[in-house]
């Protein structure tokens, strides 16, 4: 309740956005996990308000998905990172260097949990090779690679909804989720964070919650929103694909007893979109999602129960309009 009344209190007190304009959601990549899949991109979501895209996260494969969209990386306003895997961050770099490749002379804000402001500055310094051997066009040289992009972190402690970005097209609020759950004083503990984002354009409002296992932040973040964008497994599938690759005992069961902490079935999604109130459910960052799947059944299993509203699995590349019937 505390977090609910938070988010409508600072959502009251933010200016409005330009007055409804065309929001939609665009999920370039919806598998999950480092295995590269044909069927399924690395994660990244997009949402585009009138012409501005605004990325969260930018798995591998990123720019060559907002090519398919028809999305120029001219376009894209910001860039969001959920947290630090790899599947989720491994297309920065690429697209850092390409908006320089690209003579972008505007900072691309690069926001994330604590570390981005690092990783930003580390990519930035790995394609220090690139930046001295330029291919120019004419007499204008392109801009110092470090002027590419700007980075900042999160504050490591948010347990309520809190504003996080503003511009004239959206206002991004974040909140901690619960992906992680490492041994209290360790360095992962102190430093490693995971989030979910609230996105608000005009009279539309989008949830994504990031990795995630079951989180009362996460549901106090989705209340009433338009379309909430879930990350799910099948946990059967998981564990049979483990036990066929060799895993048993207790290996086997350590990382089962992760996935159960860290991440959702279709049964938890379908809780949280039920508590929340949310009008749309899209299944995205989907585990195993393999290739072989023959359908989407172990991805909805037991959901149906739980939410009663729209639910999509989303495929690549697929649009939803937000905050108009469809």
């Amino acid at each position: 309740m505390r977090g609910t009344l938070f988010l409508l209190a600072a959502i009251s007190a933010a200016p409005a956005a330009a007055a409804n304009p065309p929001v939609e959601l665009v999920t370039l990549g919806t598998g999950g996990g480092p295995v590269v899949q044909t069927r399924r991109a690395q994660p990244a979501t997009a949402i585009r308000v009138g012409d501005a895209v605004y990325l969260f996260d930018v798995g591998e494969g990123t720019q060559r998905q907002m090519a398919a969209a028809r999305f120029p990386l001219a376009s894209v306003r910001a860039v969001f990172l959920t947290h630090h895997h790899l599947d989720h961050v491994g297309g920065l770099g690429p697209l850092i260097a390409n908006r320089w490749v690209q003579m972008r002379q505007t900072p691309l804000p690069v926001i994330g949990p604590p570390g981005t402001v690092a990783m930003v500055a580390g990519l930035l310094q790995a394609y220090r090779p690139i930046e001295l051997a330029p291919v120019t066009l004419g007499p204008k040289a392109p801009p110092p690679m470090a002027d590419t992009a700007s980075a900042r972190d999160l504050a490591a402690e948010m347990d309520a909804p809190t504003l996080v970005y503003q511009d004239d097209a959206i206002r991004v609020f974040a909140t901690v989720n619960d992906h992680y759950h490492f041994t209290p004083g360790t360095d992962s503990a102190r430093t490693a964070r995971s989030y979910a984002y609230r996105i608000e354009a005009g009279v539309s409002s989008i949830v994504l919650t990031g990795d995630t296992g079951p989180s009362r932040r996460v549901e106090a973040l989705a209340k009433h929103a338009d379309l909430l964008v879930s990350e799910v497994m099948d946990r059967a599938a998981i564990a049979r694909d483990l036990a066929a690759s060799g895993f048993s005992g207790p290996a086997l069961d350590g990382f089962m007893k992760h996935m159960d902490a860290d991440h959702l079935t279709p049964a938890q999604a379908g809780e949280m979109a039920a508590r929340a109130g949310v009008k749309r459910l899209v299944l995205s960052h989907l585990v195993p999602g393999r290739d072989s799947d023959a359908s989407d059944a172990g991805y909805l299993r037991g959901l149906a129960e739980r939410f009663t509203g729209a639910v999509v699995v989303a495929k690549d590349l697929d649009r939803f309009p937000v905050g108009v019937e469809k």
